[in-house]
């Protein structure tokens, strides 16, 4: 029952992140024409620069809407996880884009804090506008979809950036429609790019540590292995790896010494109901060895890391 009700979940899931994404790829899509031609038509290249931002959204949403359906094709004998790992790559090439973006914005902004260009600041603001509501509009459909998929989320973070990026270009032509300060365009792109950085490192990181299969971080390794030791016929457990496979898919892979053999399938069973209620891990590997198990070989990870401890042999 409970494996039923978490597919029919997942399905409800998958359906609803499809269509939220698909809502705001289609947006950006016209709104993106849209900010083309107004900043061809009224010489803005700060119209002309958010437009540029915006079809690198168009590329990040058109990216995640892919991987989102790849992903939900069915393991192959080739790919026995599927295409879930998509799902992160494309997340890592989305956060290396906002990176290329911030970088495109202080370079734009260096040049026109020397050379202000002559803006039409009027259009400018009312295009501006329309952008930043489309953005705004896009940032709220995603938002509910953020927390479960990490390719959502960047494409979440794609569309809060250039919201900054026209609400910048608002508060810029009000600036110099009302003070004359060109000055304030460039600085305000300057603050949204910082900004652009420090919002994309942590997806940066989280993907990097997913793609290193780095043990998740709501997960304490010691405390996993503490569990499964304080069973009463186990006596030590080794070679303890847990990973991230895609967004809140995680695995697991243990060794496990016992002091009875005759109660593998009882005791396999009671670990994989002790990690699956405490820890949440539903896909795990566990190898029971049974007393007086010494296996001669030594583990390939301890042998090249020149390591003894709890995740490998001790």
């Amino acid at each position: 029952m409970s494996v039923s009700h978490s597919g029919h979940a997942h399905d409800h899931r998958f359906q609803s992140s499809a269509w939220r994404l698909s809502v705001a790829f289609w947006t950006q899509c016209v709104f993106f024409i849209v900010e083309l031609i107004g900043g061809i038509l009224t010489n803005s290249l700060a119209l002309l620069a958010d437009a540029g931002h915006m079809f690198s959204d168009v590329g990040a949403l058109g990216l995640s809407l892919l991987a989102l359906r790849w992903t939900a094709k069915p393991p192959t004998s080739q790919k026995t996880y599927g295409y879930h790992r998509l799902e992160i790559l494309v997340a890592l090439l989305n956060g290396l884009a906002l990176w290329a973006m911030a970088a495109y914005i202080f370079y734009e902004a260096y040049g026109r804090m020397f050379q202000p260009p002559q803006i039409n600041t009027v259009p400018m603001i009312i295009i501006a506008s329309l952008g930043l509501a489309i953005n705004l509009f896009g940032v709220y459909i995603l938002f509910p979809s953020r927390e479960h998929n990490i390719n959502l989320r960047s494409a979440f973070l794609h569309l809060l950036a250039d919201s900054l990026g026209s609400l910048a270009a608002i508060a810029a032509g009000a600036a110099i429609l009302l003070k004359g300060w060109y000055w304030f365009d460039p600085l305000a792109g300057a603050v949204i790019g910082a900004m652009i950085i420090l919002g994309s490192w942590q997806l940066l990181r989280e993907a990097t540590d997913i793609l290193m299969e780095a043990t998740p971080k709501h997960i304490n390794l010691d405390e996993v292995a503490g569990a499964l030791e304080a069973h009463p016929l186990v006596e030590k457990v080794h070679d303890l790896h847990i990973w991230t496979i895609s967004s809140g898919i995680f695995a697991l892979s243990v060794h496990v010494n016992i002091n009875n053999s005759e109660d593998r399938d009882c005791i396999t069973w009671e670990l994989e109901e002790l990690l699956r209620r405490r820890f949440g891990l539903e896909h795990n590997t566990i190898q029971i060895e049974g007393p007086g198990f010494h296996d001669p070989r030594v583990c390939p990870l301890t042998r090249l890391n020149g390591l003894n401890n709890r995740n490998h042999h001790h």
